[in-house]
């Protein structure tokens, strides 16, 4: 029995063996077959793949453009910027006193004169107590303020702010505000005006002389002139040649206020306004004409309501605050007593001046005021 099972066993061995082509060798066909079409699969799932990376290259690439193109958009703001702020820094806020100057002793009330740059509002202190609200430097670089406590020093600050209130610049001075003795009490005066007559302004025909002294004529000049010139004391003809009062004489117009005036020919250069009582120069917003048995020429006055008025710029002169101090430069045959007579210097300040303090109006007068000796 075993002999025969191993007859038949190698017998199917052998017709294995020798089978011709089909069966298994069918199958290596097929199977080389199918990896023929793994491998072109493979090929073109390699090229998909490829594709798909050139796809997401190109996609990559165009990312890449887009984050370039976005990016120096931004580097562009950024520069920008950057290049606001470095010019906003470099702007520096500044302010500082440019008078008083530091140190000085002053009377009152005091003007405090200021510059300032890239600020938005400025403000005056005196030991951290504000003299004002703030106030916009474009507007004024001026101060003007009246302290109660004098003869002392006094720490003034100086602030700078920026729009939203931030102090961004400073500045510190030291002033002594002098006391405030008015002087000796002279008494209580009332005013007038006069001015300085110009021919110019005067359009009549030239048909009366003006004489000196000797009766010798000086000018041919309008009729009006003459007269306001002998009202006035002083003036100046159209050829530039200033005359003043020298006396009175017997040739000539009359004056309208009464006797014949005679004139001084002067040197405008030394007199531009006319000559005092004494053969001084006379001056615009200063000079009054006084009552020389009740106040000497020369005497220094302080007329406390005239102290703070601001005079009006008018014909080149004023523009400032008054601080009340004056001088008796000059007399008038109408001058008596508790009167003076101020000296405007111009027909025109002669009007403003009215409008500040209108003719009869009564002064409290002092000598020997301490903030006006530097009239004398």
């Amino acid at each position: 029995m075993r002999s025969i099972h191993a007859l038949v066993f190698g017998f199917s061995l052998f017709f294995l063996a020798c089978s011709p082509g089909g069966g298994a060798g069918n199958n290596d066909n097929n199977v080389n077959n199918i990896n023929n079409v793994n491998n072109v699969n493979n090929v073109n799932n390699l090229n998909n793949v490829n594709n798909l990376n050139n796809s997401n290259n190109s996609n990559n690439l165009n990312n890449v453009n887009n984050t370039t193109t976005t990016n120096n958009l931004n580097n562009l703001n950024n520069t920008n910027t950057t290049n606001n702020s470095n010019n906003t820094n470099n702007v520096t806020p500044y302010v500082a006193f440019l008078a008083p100057s530091n140190g000085s002793t002053i009377p009152n009330p005091v003007t405090f004169t200021i510059e300032s740059a890239n600020v938005a509002t400025v403000q005056i202190l005196a030991e951290d107590w504000p003299l004002s609200a703030p106030w916009d430097p474009q507007t004024s670089t001026q101060l003007t303020y009246t302290f109660t406590g004098t003869g002392f020093v006094r720490h003034m600050k100086l602030q700078g702010f920026d729009s939203s209130g931030t102090v961004v610049a400073e500045d510190l001075i030291d002033i002594t505000v002098e006391d405030d003795d008015p002087g000796d009490l002279v008494g209580q005066f009332y005013n007038t005006y006069y001015y300085f007559a110009r021919e110019v302004d005067f359009s009549g025909a030239d048909d009366t002389y003006v004489y000196d002294a000797s009766c010798n004529p000086i000018s041919l000049v309008p009729a009006d002139f003459s007269d306001t010139v002998c009202i006035q004391g002083s003036g100046i003809l159209e050829n530039g040649t200033v005359i003043s009062y020298a006396s009175t004489c017997s040739c000539g117009r009359p004056c309208p206020t009464g006797g014949t005036v005679c004139y001084l020919t002067l040197d405008p250069a030394q007199f531009p306004w006319g000559q005092g009582s004494t053969s001084n120069a006379i001056e615009p917003l200063v000079s009054w004409a006084v009552d020389n048995s009740l106040v000497s020429s020369g005497t220094v006055l302080y007329a406390e309501e005239w102290d703070g008025v601001f005079i009006p710029s008018v014909d080149g002169i004023g523009g400032f605050t008054h601080d009340g101090c004056f001088r008796a430069d000059d007399v008038g045959g109408w001058i008596n007593g508790y009167h003076y007579d101020f000296f405007a210097g111009t027909h025109d300040m002669w009007i403003a001046l009215e409008n500040i303090f209108p003719t009869h109006t009564y002064f409290t007068v002092y000598e020997n005021t301490p903030h006006c000796a530097y009239l004398n």
